[in-house]
């Protein structure tokens, strides 16, 4: 008997312990077009709402932001820096991308331990406009939005594993071999 309730339960335990991964919903352009010469820099420019960006945690959700797309830029073997102020052409080869951030909700992993459901959801509401670092031409536009539930338990997907799904998605696109 005890061994029927041992193996019932190392897939539950699994399934528990393993966390949820952010899902990245995606609306807008479908026809992103980066070019292979502008895929060997990300120039990463982020901005939000006045709402956003005088909220108290603004600076480590930016850092978070900028954080997830060093990390892929650097698993993609693409250069990365980070744009200050308005999006602007440096003249040079890559993508200049412009995030607007219009809503979200900064939830580190540490509150969902320490509050449990009691913490609410993470999420992220943002436009990304991915332009030529060269010139400023559009390759195209998207928005990108996830969220968390707080009855995935605690290691349900917090802020910076929805950024982290972002800015793999976001990186995904401009690696994307051109048809």
């Amino acid at each position: 008997m005890k061994k029927k309730a041992l193996i019932w339960m190392l897939p539950v335990a699994a399934f528990v312990l393993s966390g949820c991964a952010a899902n990245v919903v995606k609306g807008g352009s479908n026809n992103i077009r980066v070019p292979p010469e502008a895929a060997k820099k990300i120039v990463l420019s982020v901005s939000g709402t006045p709402t956003v960006t005088g909220s108290a945690d603004w600076a480590p959700f930016r850092g978070e932001l900028r954080n997830a797309f060093a990390n892929e830029a650097e698993a993609a073997g693409i250069a990365f820096a980070m744009g200050d102020g308005t999006p602007r052409p440096t003249g040079e080869a890559g993508t200049l991308l412009a995030v607007q951030v219009n809503d979200y909700r900064y939830l580190n992993t540490g509150a969902r331990y320490g509050l449990g459901i009691m913490t609410g959801n993470a999420y992220v509401n943002a436009n990304v406009r991915y332009l030529d670092l060269k010139t400023g031409r559009s390759f195209g536009e998207q928005t990108v939005n996830t969220s968390s539930t707080a009855w995935q338990g605690v290691f349900s997907a917090m802020t910076d594993k929805q950024l982290q799904a972002i800015a793999h998605d976001v990186v995904g696109e401009i690696r994307k071999p051109q048809r």
